[in-house]
Protein backbone atom coordinates (compact mmCIF):
# COMPACT_ATOMS: atom_id res chain seq x y z
CA UNK A 1 0.00 0.00 0.00
CA UNK A 2 1.29 3.43 -0.88
CA UNK A 3 1.84 5.93 1.90
CA UNK A 4 -0.45 8.96 1.70
CA UNK A 5 1.03 12.40 2.26
CA UNK A 6 -0.82 14.74 4.60
CA UNK A 7 -0.67 18.48 3.98
CA UNK A 8 -0.67 20.46 7.21
CA UNK A 9 -1.68 24.01 8.04
CA UNK A 10 1.95 25.05 7.74
CA UNK A 11 1.81 24.23 4.04
CA UNK A 12 -1.24 26.49 3.51
CA UNK A 13 0.38 29.25 5.54
CA UNK A 14 3.56 28.96 3.54
CA UNK A 15 1.62 29.41 0.30
CA UNK A 16 -0.24 32.45 1.67
CA UNK A 17 2.98 34.00 2.94
CA UNK A 18 4.61 33.61 -0.45
CA UNK A 19 1.58 35.08 -2.24
CA UNK A 20 1.50 38.00 0.21
CA UNK A 21 5.16 38.72 -0.47
CA UNK A 22 4.43 38.64 -4.24
CA UNK A 23 1.47 41.00 -3.70
CA UNK A 24 3.61 43.53 -1.87
CA UNK A 25 6.04 43.75 -4.82
CA UNK A 26 3.20 43.53 -7.37
CA UNK A 27 4.38 40.23 -8.89
CA UNK A 28 1.97 37.80 -10.60
CA UNK A 29 -0.94 40.02 -9.54
CA UNK A 30 -3.90 40.04 -11.90
CA UNK A 31 -6.11 42.78 -10.44
CA UNK A 32 -5.78 46.21 -8.85
CA UNK A 33 -8.27 47.47 -6.25
CA UNK A 34 -8.40 51.26 -6.35
CA UNK A 35 -9.61 52.92 -3.15
CA UNK A 36 -9.58 56.70 -2.64
CA UNK A 37 -7.08 56.99 -5.51
CA UNK A 38 -4.70 54.46 -3.96
CA UNK A 39 -3.92 51.20 -5.81
CA UNK A 40 -3.81 47.80 -4.08
CA UNK A 41 -2.48 44.92 -6.27
CA UNK A 42 -3.95 41.49 -5.62
CA UNK A 43 -4.70 37.99 -6.91
CA UNK A 44 -8.23 37.23 -8.03
CA UNK A 45 -8.07 33.62 -6.86
CA UNK A 46 -7.04 34.63 -3.31
CA UNK A 47 -9.70 37.35 -3.07
CA UNK A 48 -12.40 35.03 -4.41
CA UNK A 49 -11.44 32.23 -2.02
CA UNK A 50 -11.69 34.53 1.01
CA UNK A 51 -14.68 36.70 0.11
CA UNK A 52 -18.08 35.79 -1.37
CA UNK A 53 -18.26 39.39 -2.60
CA UNK A 54 -15.15 39.00 -4.76
CA UNK A 55 -16.07 35.44 -5.72
CA UNK A 56 -19.35 36.66 -7.19
CA UNK A 57 -17.59 39.59 -8.88
CA UNK A 58 -14.98 37.44 -10.61
CA UNK A 59 -17.06 34.38 -11.49
CA UNK A 60 -20.38 35.88 -12.58
CA UNK A 61 -21.11 38.01 -15.61
CA UNK A 62 -20.46 41.30 -13.81
CA UNK A 63 -18.86 44.30 -15.48
CA UNK A 64 -15.85 44.08 -13.16
CA UNK A 65 -15.15 40.44 -14.09
CA UNK A 66 -12.42 41.14 -16.63
CA UNK A 67 -11.36 44.63 -15.54
CA UNK A 68 -7.75 45.11 -14.58
CA UNK A 69 -8.57 48.01 -12.23
CA UNK A 70 -11.64 47.87 -9.96
CA UNK A 71 -12.71 50.94 -8.00
CA UNK A 72 -14.26 50.32 -4.59
CA UNK A 73 -16.36 52.90 -2.79
CA UNK A 74 -17.65 53.24 0.79
CA UNK A 75 -14.27 52.02 2.11
CA UNK A 76 -11.28 54.08 3.18
CA UNK A 77 -7.82 53.22 1.91
CA UNK A 78 -6.51 52.65 5.45
CA UNK A 79 -9.27 50.11 6.12
CA UNK A 80 -8.68 48.44 2.74
CA UNK A 81 -5.06 47.90 3.73
CA UNK A 82 -6.13 46.18 6.95
CA UNK A 83 -8.63 43.99 5.10
CA UNK A 84 -6.08 42.86 2.48
CA UNK A 85 -3.61 42.02 5.21
CA UNK A 86 -6.27 39.77 6.71
CA UNK A 87 -7.00 38.10 3.36
CA UNK A 88 -3.36 37.12 2.97
CA UNK A 89 -2.33 36.58 6.62
CA UNK A 90 -5.51 35.59 8.51
CA UNK A 91 -4.72 38.20 11.14
CA UNK A 92 -6.40 41.51 11.83
CA UNK A 93 -5.72 44.21 14.40
CA UNK A 94 -9.01 45.64 15.66
CA UNK A 95 -8.87 48.78 17.78
CA UNK A 96 -11.17 51.42 19.21
CA UNK A 97 -9.96 53.74 16.46
CA UNK A 98 -10.76 51.49 13.48
CA UNK A 99 -13.60 49.17 14.52
CA UNK A 100 -16.44 51.48 13.44
CA UNK A 101 -15.01 51.63 9.90
CA UNK A 102 -13.69 48.09 9.81
CA UNK A 103 -16.93 46.27 10.64
CA UNK A 104 -19.09 47.89 7.90
CA UNK A 105 -16.31 47.32 5.35
CA UNK A 106 -15.98 43.67 6.39
CA UNK A 107 -19.76 43.28 6.02
CA UNK A 108 -19.67 44.91 2.56
CA UNK A 109 -16.88 42.65 1.30
CA UNK A 110 -18.30 39.64 3.17
CA UNK A 111 -15.10 38.95 5.07
CA UNK A 112 -16.59 36.80 7.83
CA UNK A 113 -13.37 36.46 9.83
CA UNK A 114 -12.93 40.23 10.15
CA UNK A 115 -16.59 40.67 11.05
CA UNK A 116 -16.26 38.08 13.82
CA UNK A 117 -13.07 39.71 15.11
CA UNK A 118 -14.79 43.11 15.25
CA UNK A 119 -17.80 41.66 17.05
CA UNK A 120 -15.61 39.89 19.61
CA UNK A 121 -13.69 43.12 20.20
CA UNK A 122 -16.87 45.18 20.69
CA UNK A 123 -18.37 42.58 23.01
CA UNK A 124 -15.36 42.94 25.30
CA UNK A 125 -15.79 46.73 25.26
CA UNK A 126 -19.42 46.63 26.45
CA UNK A 127 -20.20 48.85 29.42
CA UNK A 128 -23.09 50.97 30.71
CA UNK A 129 -22.05 53.98 28.62
CA UNK A 130 -21.98 52.28 25.22
CA UNK A 131 -24.11 49.10 25.22
CA UNK A 132 -27.15 50.81 23.68
CA UNK A 133 -25.08 52.31 20.85
CA UNK A 134 -23.31 49.02 20.20
CA UNK A 135 -26.71 47.29 20.08
CA UNK A 136 -27.88 49.69 17.35
CA UNK A 137 -24.56 49.31 15.50
CA UNK A 138 -24.84 45.50 15.65
CA UNK A 139 -28.42 45.61 14.41
CA UNK A 140 -27.46 47.80 11.44
CA UNK A 141 -24.83 45.29 10.33
CA UNK A 142 -26.71 42.06 11.12
CA UNK A 143 -24.26 40.98 13.83
CA UNK A 144 -26.64 38.69 15.68
CA UNK A 145 -24.32 37.48 18.44
CA UNK A 146 -23.09 40.99 19.22
CA UNK A 147 -26.66 42.27 19.15
CA UNK A 148 -27.71 39.61 21.66
CA UNK A 149 -24.73 40.37 23.92
CA UNK A 150 -25.37 44.14 23.87
CA UNK A 151 -29.08 43.66 24.49
CA UNK A 152 -28.42 41.25 27.36
CA UNK A 153 -25.92 43.68 28.91
CA UNK A 154 -28.41 46.56 28.74
CA UNK A 155 -31.17 44.48 30.33
CA UNK A 156 -28.90 43.22 33.10
CA UNK A 157 -27.46 46.64 33.97
CA UNK A 158 -30.60 48.64 33.25
CA UNK A 159 -30.48 50.83 36.35
CA UNK A 160 -26.94 52.01 35.53
CA UNK A 161 -27.67 52.32 31.79
CA UNK A 162 -30.63 54.68 32.26
CA UNK A 163 -28.35 57.18 34.01
CA UNK A 164 -26.15 57.57 30.92
CA UNK A 165 -26.39 60.26 28.24
CA UNK A 166 -26.65 57.52 25.62
CA UNK A 167 -30.00 56.42 27.06
CA UNK A 168 -31.45 59.94 27.13
CA UNK A 169 -30.64 60.35 23.43
CA UNK A 170 -32.25 57.08 22.31
CA UNK A 171 -35.03 57.28 19.71
CA UNK A 172 -38.55 56.43 20.88
CA UNK A 173 -38.67 52.93 19.42
CA UNK A 174 -35.41 51.95 21.09
CA UNK A 175 -36.67 53.16 24.48
CA UNK A 176 -39.91 51.26 23.95
CA UNK A 177 -38.05 48.08 23.03
CA UNK A 178 -35.94 48.34 26.17
CA UNK A 179 -38.62 49.02 28.77
CA UNK A 180 -41.18 46.53 27.50
CA UNK A 181 -38.82 43.56 27.65
CA UNK A 182 -39.91 40.79 29.98
CA UNK A 183 -36.21 40.06 30.53
CA UNK A 184 -35.45 43.45 32.13
CA UNK A 185 -33.51 42.79 35.33
CA UNK A 186 -34.89 45.05 38.04
CA UNK A 187 -35.76 44.43 41.68
CA UNK A 188 -38.94 46.48 41.32
CA UNK A 189 -40.81 48.42 38.67
CA UNK A 190 -39.73 51.79 40.15
CA UNK A 191 -36.59 52.23 37.99
CA UNK A 192 -38.63 51.44 34.86
CA UNK A 193 -41.08 54.23 35.70
CA UNK A 194 -38.14 56.54 36.46
CA UNK A 195 -36.54 55.61 33.12
CA UNK A 196 -39.66 56.69 31.21
CA UNK A 197 -39.92 59.99 33.05
CA UNK A 198 -36.17 60.67 32.64
CA UNK A 199 -36.36 60.17 28.87
CA UNK A 200 -39.51 62.25 28.43
CA UNK A 201 -38.31 65.13 30.61
CA UNK A 202 -34.96 65.30 28.79
CA UNK A 203 -36.84 67.05 25.97
CA UNK A 204 -40.26 67.54 27.51
CA UNK A 205 -41.86 69.71 24.82
CA UNK A 206 -41.13 67.22 22.04
CA UNK A 207 -41.45 64.01 23.99
CA UNK A 208 -44.43 64.48 26.32
CA UNK A 209 -46.79 63.32 23.57
CA UNK A 210 -45.13 59.87 23.76
CA UNK A 211 -45.59 59.46 27.53
CA UNK A 212 -48.74 57.32 27.30
CA UNK A 213 -47.13 55.07 24.65
CA UNK A 214 -44.23 54.39 26.98
CA UNK A 215 -46.22 54.21 30.20
CA UNK A 216 -48.30 51.32 28.86
CA UNK A 217 -45.12 49.23 28.95
CA UNK A 218 -44.46 50.08 32.62
CA UNK A 219 -46.06 47.52 34.91
CA UNK A 220 -47.70 50.09 37.15
CA UNK A 221 -49.68 47.47 39.06
CA UNK A 222 -46.39 45.96 40.23
CA UNK A 223 -45.43 49.25 41.93
CA UNK A 224 -46.16 49.52 45.64
CA UNK A 225 -49.34 51.33 46.61
CA UNK A 226 -47.23 53.93 48.40
CA UNK A 227 -45.11 54.65 45.31
CA UNK A 228 -48.27 54.98 43.20
CA UNK A 229 -49.91 57.46 45.57
CA UNK A 230 -46.80 59.39 46.62
CA UNK A 231 -44.89 59.56 43.32
CA UNK A 232 -46.90 58.56 40.24
CA UNK A 233 -50.07 60.34 41.34
CA UNK A 234 -48.15 63.58 41.86
CA UNK A 235 -46.43 63.63 38.45
CA UNK A 236 -47.75 66.73 36.57
CA UNK A 237 -47.26 65.21 33.09
CA UNK A 238 -49.41 62.23 34.10
CA UNK A 239 -52.09 64.44 35.63
CA UNK A 240 -52.48 66.26 32.31
CA UNK A 241 -52.83 63.08 30.20
CA UNK A 242 -56.13 61.16 30.10
CA UNK A 243 -54.53 57.96 28.74
CA UNK A 244 -51.91 58.03 31.49
CA UNK A 245 -54.57 58.49 34.16
CA UNK A 246 -56.46 55.50 32.78
CA UNK A 247 -53.33 53.36 33.13
CA UNK A 248 -52.86 54.66 36.67
CA UNK A 249 -56.49 53.86 37.56
CA UNK A 250 -55.94 50.31 36.34
CA UNK A 251 -52.98 49.94 38.72
CA UNK A 252 -54.97 51.37 41.64
CA UNK A 253 -57.79 48.92 40.93
CA UNK A 254 -55.27 46.08 41.09
CA UNK A 255 -54.29 47.14 44.62
CA UNK A 256 -57.76 48.10 45.88
CA UNK A 257 -59.65 45.08 44.54
CA UNK A 258 -57.65 41.88 45.12
CA UNK A 259 -60.82 39.91 44.33
CA UNK A 260 -60.65 41.15 40.71
CA UNK A 261 -56.99 40.43 40.06
CA UNK A 262 -57.68 37.09 38.42
CA UNK A 263 -59.64 38.92 35.70
CA UNK A 264 -56.90 41.51 35.10
CA UNK A 265 -54.62 39.84 32.59
CA UNK A 266 -51.83 40.94 30.28
CA UNK A 267 -48.14 41.86 30.57
CA UNK A 268 -48.84 44.89 32.79
CA UNK A 269 -50.17 42.54 35.48
CA UNK A 270 -47.07 40.32 35.60
CA UNK A 271 -43.69 40.78 37.22
CA UNK A 272 -40.72 40.69 34.89
CA UNK A 273 -38.91 37.37 34.66
CA UNK A 274 -35.52 38.53 33.44
CA UNK A 275 -33.68 38.65 36.73
CA UNK A 276 -30.80 36.29 37.39
CA UNK A 277 -32.23 35.62 40.86
CA UNK A 278 -31.78 32.14 42.23
CA UNK A 279 -33.34 30.45 45.24
CA UNK A 280 -30.80 29.15 47.76
CA UNK A 281 -31.60 26.64 50.51
CA UNK A 282 -28.98 25.82 53.14
CA UNK A 283 -28.67 23.51 56.12
CA UNK A 284 -31.64 22.36 58.17
CA UNK A 285 -32.94 19.16 59.75
CA UNK A 286 -33.00 16.15 57.43
CA UNK A 287 -34.05 12.53 57.27
CA UNK A 288 -33.01 10.04 60.00
CA UNK A 289 -32.90 13.04 62.39
CA UNK A 290 -29.65 14.23 60.87
CA UNK A 291 -28.64 17.84 60.57
CA UNK A 292 -27.84 18.92 57.04
CA UNK A 293 -24.81 20.67 55.54
CA UNK A 294 -26.14 20.51 51.97
CA UNK A 295 -26.73 23.77 50.06
CA UNK A 296 -28.93 23.71 46.95
CA UNK A 297 -29.86 26.40 44.44
CA UNK A 298 -32.89 26.60 42.16
CA UNK A 299 -32.63 28.52 38.88
CA UNK A 300 -36.12 29.47 37.62
CA UNK A 301 -34.79 30.08 34.09
CA UNK A 302 -34.03 26.41 33.56
CA UNK A 303 -36.23 24.99 36.33
CA UNK A 304 -33.35 22.94 37.77
CA UNK A 305 -31.76 22.39 41.18
CA UNK A 306 -27.97 22.32 41.55
CA UNK A 307 -25.54 21.95 44.43
CA UNK A 308 -23.51 24.76 45.92
CA UNK A 309 -20.56 24.12 48.28
CA UNK A 310 -21.64 22.48 51.55
CA UNK A 311 -21.73 24.46 54.78
CA UNK A 312 -18.58 24.09 56.85
CA UNK A 313 -20.60 22.30 59.52
CA UNK A 314 -24.02 20.65 59.76
CA UNK A 315 -26.61 22.90 61.36
CA UNK A 316 -30.34 23.41 61.76
CA UNK A 317 -32.44 26.35 63.01
CA UNK A 318 -30.41 28.55 60.66
CA UNK A 319 -31.33 31.95 59.25
CA UNK A 320 -30.27 33.08 55.76
CA UNK A 321 -29.86 36.34 53.89
CA UNK A 322 -28.41 37.57 50.62
CA UNK A 323 -26.62 40.82 49.92
CA UNK A 324 -24.47 42.07 47.01
CA UNK A 325 -24.00 38.70 45.32
CA UNK A 326 -23.29 36.83 48.57
CA UNK A 327 -25.44 34.49 50.65
CA UNK A 328 -25.12 34.40 54.43
CA UNK A 329 -25.84 31.55 56.85
CA UNK A 330 -26.55 32.97 60.29
CA UNK A 331 -26.56 31.25 63.68
CA UNK A 332 -28.38 27.94 64.14
CA UNK A 333 -27.74 24.80 66.16
CA UNK A 334 -24.92 22.32 65.55
CA UNK A 335 -26.22 19.52 67.80
CA UNK A 336 -24.43 20.79 70.90
CA UNK A 337 -25.12 24.51 71.20
CA UNK A 338 -26.78 27.47 69.58
CA UNK A 339 -24.40 29.47 67.41
CA UNK A 340 -23.45 33.09 66.95
CA UNK A 341 -21.23 32.32 63.96
CA UNK A 342 -21.91 33.77 60.52
CA UNK A 343 -20.47 32.69 57.17
CA UNK A 344 -20.90 33.95 53.63
CA UNK A 345 -20.53 32.50 50.14
CA UNK A 346 -19.84 34.59 47.05
CA UNK A 347 -22.07 32.85 44.49
CA UNK A 348 -20.65 35.07 41.72
CA UNK A 349 -17.15 33.64 42.19
CA UNK A 350 -15.80 31.00 39.81
CA UNK A 351 -14.89 28.76 42.73
CA UNK A 352 -17.01 29.91 45.71
CA UNK A 353 -15.82 29.07 49.22
CA UNK A 354 -17.59 29.70 52.53
CA UNK A 355 -15.84 32.40 54.56
CA UNK A 356 -16.28 33.25 58.24
CA UNK A 357 -17.18 36.85 59.08
CA UNK A 358 -17.68 38.66 62.40
CA UNK A 359 -19.91 36.71 64.83
CA UNK A 360 -23.15 38.09 66.23
CA UNK A 361 -23.32 39.47 69.74
CA UNK A 362 -25.75 36.70 70.75
CA UNK A 363 -26.14 33.03 69.99
CA UNK A 364 -29.34 32.59 68.01
CA UNK A 365 -31.27 29.61 66.69
CA UNK A 366 -34.48 30.15 64.70
CA UNK A 367 -33.86 33.89 64.53
CA UNK A 368 -35.61 36.20 62.10
CA UNK A 369 -33.48 37.89 59.44
CA UNK A 370 -33.98 40.53 56.76
CA UNK A 371 -31.94 42.98 54.68
CA UNK A 372 -32.62 46.71 54.98
CA UNK A 373 -30.68 49.44 53.16
CA UNK A 374 -27.62 47.30 52.52
CA UNK A 375 -27.33 45.85 56.03
CA UNK A 376 -28.43 42.53 57.58
CA UNK A 377 -30.83 42.68 60.54
CA UNK A 378 -31.21 39.68 62.86
CA UNK A 379 -33.80 39.58 65.61
CA UNK A 380 -35.05 37.18 68.28
CA UNK A 381 -34.07 33.52 68.33
CA UNK A 382 -33.16 31.12 71.15
CA UNK A 383 -29.69 30.81 72.71
CA UNK A 384 -30.44 27.61 74.68
CA UNK A 385 -31.68 29.51 77.72
CA UNK A 386 -33.47 32.67 76.57
CA UNK A 387 -35.77 33.75 73.76
CA UNK A 388 -34.23 37.02 72.67
CA UNK A 389 -36.03 40.30 72.24
CA UNK A 390 -32.85 41.93 70.92
CA UNK A 391 -32.08 42.90 67.33
CA UNK A 392 -28.64 43.45 65.87
CA UNK A 393 -27.43 44.76 62.53
CA UNK A 394 -24.43 43.80 60.36
CA UNK A 395 -22.56 46.27 58.17
CA UNK A 396 -20.70 44.33 55.42
CA UNK A 397 -18.33 47.26 54.76
CA UNK A 398 -17.01 47.39 58.33
CA UNK A 399 -17.61 43.69 59.15
CA UNK A 400 -19.21 44.75 62.43
CA UNK A 401 -22.46 44.04 64.30
CA UNK A 402 -24.21 46.55 66.55
CA UNK A 403 -27.19 46.11 68.87
CA UNK A 404 -30.49 47.91 68.21
CA UNK A 405 -33.71 48.34 70.18
CA UNK A 406 -35.39 45.10 71.16
CA UNK A 407 -38.95 43.84 70.70
CA UNK A 408 -41.49 43.77 73.50
CA UNK A 409 -41.66 39.97 73.34
CA UNK A 410 -38.92 37.38 72.97
CA UNK A 411 -39.55 35.41 69.79
CA UNK A 412 -38.10 32.13 68.51
CA UNK A 413 -39.26 30.96 65.09
CA UNK A 414 -40.68 34.36 64.11
CA UNK A 415 -40.59 35.98 60.68
CA UNK A 416 -38.68 39.20 60.06
CA UNK A 417 -39.39 41.18 56.88
CA UNK A 418 -39.10 44.68 55.42
CA UNK A 419 -42.24 46.36 54.06
CA UNK A 420 -42.92 50.05 53.44
CA UNK A 421 -39.56 51.13 54.90
CA UNK A 422 -40.23 49.40 58.21
CA UNK A 423 -39.32 46.03 59.72
CA UNK A 424 -41.97 43.58 60.91
CA UNK A 425 -41.47 40.77 63.45
CA UNK A 426 -44.33 38.25 63.28
CA UNK A 427 -45.44 35.27 65.36
CA UNK A 428 -43.04 32.78 66.93
CA UNK A 429 -42.72 31.17 70.36
CA UNK A 430 -41.85 33.01 73.59
CA UNK A 431 -40.97 29.91 75.65
CA UNK A 432 -44.49 29.52 77.03
CA UNK A 433 -46.93 30.42 74.28
CA UNK A 434 -47.12 30.16 70.53
CA UNK A 435 -47.76 33.71 69.35
CA UNK A 436 -50.28 35.43 67.12
CA UNK A 437 -48.83 38.83 67.95
CA UNK A 438 -46.66 40.97 65.69
CA UNK A 439 -44.54 44.10 66.04
CA UNK A 440 -43.18 46.75 63.70
CA UNK A 441 -39.83 48.57 63.97
CA UNK A 442 -39.38 52.14 62.76
CA UNK A 443 -35.68 52.55 61.80
CA UNK A 444 -35.94 56.35 61.98
CA UNK A 445 -37.37 56.45 65.50
CA UNK A 446 -35.54 53.25 66.49
CA UNK A 447 -38.72 52.05 68.19
CA UNK A 448 -40.90 48.93 68.12
CA UNK A 449 -44.70 49.08 68.37
CA UNK A 450 -47.46 46.48 68.26
CA UNK A 451 -49.68 45.85 65.24
CA UNK A 452 -52.90 43.87 64.96
CA UNK A 453 -52.47 40.18 65.82
CA UNK A 454 -52.87 37.37 63.27
CA UNK A 455 -55.99 35.24 63.23
CA UNK A 456 -53.89 32.19 64.09
CA UNK A 457 -50.98 31.52 66.42
CA UNK A 458 -47.96 30.56 64.31
CA UNK A 459 -44.38 29.55 64.99
CA UNK A 460 -42.05 28.35 62.24
CA UNK A 461 -44.13 30.01 59.52
CA UNK A 462 -42.68 31.26 56.25
CA UNK A 463 -42.93 35.05 55.95
CA UNK A 464 -42.34 37.19 52.85
CA UNK A 465 -43.58 40.43 51.25
CA UNK A 466 -45.22 40.97 47.85
CA UNK A 467 -46.64 44.37 46.82
CA UNK A 468 -46.71 45.73 50.39
CA UNK A 469 -48.59 42.67 51.64
CA UNK A 470 -46.87 40.60 54.32
CA UNK A 471 -47.70 36.93 53.73
CA UNK A 472 -47.45 34.45 56.62
CA UNK A 473 -47.55 30.86 55.42
CA UNK A 474 -48.12 27.72 57.46
CA UNK A 475 -46.32 27.15 60.77
CA UNK A 476 -47.45 25.33 63.91
CA UNK A 477 -50.28 26.51 66.18
CA UNK A 478 -49.71 24.06 69.07
CA UNK A 479 -52.06 21.46 67.63
CA UNK A 480 -51.77 21.38 63.85
CA UNK A 481 -49.14 21.81 61.19
CA UNK A 482 -50.79 24.50 59.10
CA UNK A 483 -51.54 24.93 55.41
CA UNK A 484 -53.36 28.20 56.06
CA UNK A 485 -51.99 31.55 54.90
CA UNK A 486 -52.85 35.12 55.87
CA UNK A 487 -51.62 38.49 54.70
CA UNK A 488 -51.18 41.84 56.43
CA UNK A 489 -51.81 45.08 54.54
CA UNK A 490 -49.32 47.63 55.90
CA UNK A 491 -51.53 50.52 54.77
CA UNK A 492 -54.85 49.38 56.26
CA UNK A 493 -53.37 47.48 59.21
CA UNK A 494 -55.67 44.51 58.54
CA UNK A 495 -55.09 40.78 58.21
CA UNK A 496 -56.86 38.83 55.44
CA UNK A 497 -57.16 35.09 54.84
CA UNK A 498 -55.36 33.85 51.71
CA UNK A 499 -55.80 30.63 49.74
CA UNK A 500 -54.34 27.66 51.65
CA UNK A 501 -51.11 26.07 50.49
CA UNK A 502 -51.38 22.69 48.82
CA UNK A 503 -49.33 21.03 51.58
CA UNK A 504 -49.21 21.86 55.33
CA UNK A 505 -45.75 23.22 56.19
CA UNK A 506 -44.08 24.03 59.49
CA UNK A 507 -40.49 25.30 59.90
CA UNK A 508 -40.81 26.39 56.29
CA UNK A 509 -38.87 29.02 54.37
CA UNK A 510 -40.59 31.70 52.30
CA UNK A 511 -39.26 34.16 49.73
CA UNK A 512 -40.24 36.10 46.61
CA UNK A 513 -38.95 35.03 43.20
CA UNK A 514 -40.07 36.57 39.90
CA UNK A 515 -42.96 38.31 41.61
CA UNK A 516 -44.35 35.11 43.11
CA UNK A 517 -44.38 33.91 46.70
CA UNK A 518 -42.40 30.67 47.18
CA UNK A 519 -42.58 28.34 50.18
CA UNK A 520 -39.75 25.85 50.50
CA UNK A 521 -39.47 22.47 52.23
CA UNK A 522 -40.71 22.16 55.87
CA UNK A 523 -42.53 19.48 57.84
CA UNK A 524 -46.17 18.48 57.25
CA UNK A 525 -46.68 16.66 60.56
CA UNK A 526 -45.63 13.29 59.17
CA UNK A 527 -42.89 13.83 56.59
CA UNK A 528 -39.98 16.12 55.94
CA UNK A 529 -40.54 17.87 52.62
CA UNK A 530 -38.36 18.55 49.60
CA UNK A 531 -41.13 20.18 47.57
CA UNK A 532 -41.63 23.84 46.73
CA UNK A 533 -44.87 25.59 45.87
CA UNK A 534 -45.48 29.08 44.53
CA UNK A 535 -48.35 31.52 44.93
CA UNK A 536 -49.32 33.98 42.20
CA UNK A 537 -50.90 37.07 43.81
CA UNK A 538 -52.62 37.95 40.53
CA UNK A 539 -54.54 34.67 40.33
CA UNK A 540 -54.68 33.73 44.01
CA UNK A 541 -53.54 30.18 43.22
CA UNK A 542 -50.79 27.89 44.53
CA UNK A 543 -48.95 25.36 42.39
CA UNK A 544 -46.24 22.83 43.12
CA UNK A 545 -42.95 23.16 41.26
CA UNK A 546 -42.27 20.28 38.90
CA UNK A 547 -38.74 20.05 40.23
CA UNK A 548 -38.02 19.13 43.87
CA UNK A 549 -34.87 19.44 45.94
CA UNK A 550 -32.67 16.40 46.42
CA UNK A 551 -32.74 16.84 50.20
CA UNK A 552 -35.84 16.59 52.40
CA UNK A 553 -35.55 19.11 55.22
CA UNK A 554 -37.09 21.65 57.57
CA UNK A 555 -35.48 24.41 59.71
CA UNK A 556 -33.43 25.41 56.65
CA UNK A 557 -32.17 28.84 55.70
CA UNK A 558 -33.91 30.13 52.57
CA UNK A 559 -33.01 33.23 50.58
CA UNK A 560 -33.10 34.66 47.06
CA UNK A 561 -29.77 35.84 45.66
CA UNK A 562 -28.49 37.37 42.46
CA UNK A 563 -25.15 36.75 40.81
CA UNK A 564 -23.26 39.94 40.05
Amino acid sequence: MLDRQIFTDSHAKSILTTMNNLRKVNKLCDVILRVEGRDFPGHRIVLAACSDYFCAMFTNEMSEKDKQIIELHEISSSVMEVLLDFVYTETVNVSVENVQELLPAACLLQLTGVKQACCSFLEKQLDCTNCLGIKVFAEQHSCELLLAAAESFGLKHFEEVLMQEEYRNLPLEQVKSLIKSDELQVNSEEPVFSAVMTWVKYDSEKRKEYLAQLLQHVRLAMLSARFITDVVDDEPLIKRCHECRDLLDEAKKFHLRPDLRSTMVGPRMKSRIGTDDILVVMGGFGSHQNMVEVVEQYDPKCGEWKRLPNLTKRRRYVAAASLAGKVYVIGGYDGQSRLNTVECLDISADDPVWQTIAPMSHRRGLAGVCVYKGEIYVCGGFDGFTRHTSMECYNPHTNQWHILSGMAVGREGAGLVVAGDKIYGIGGYDGVNLLDSAEVYDPVKEEWSNIAPMSTRRSGAGVAVVNDLVYVCGGYDGTDHLASVESYNIHTGQWTAVTHMIVPRCYVGACVLRGKLFVVAGYDGNTLLNTVESYDPTTGKWELLDSAMKTQRCDAGVTVARKL
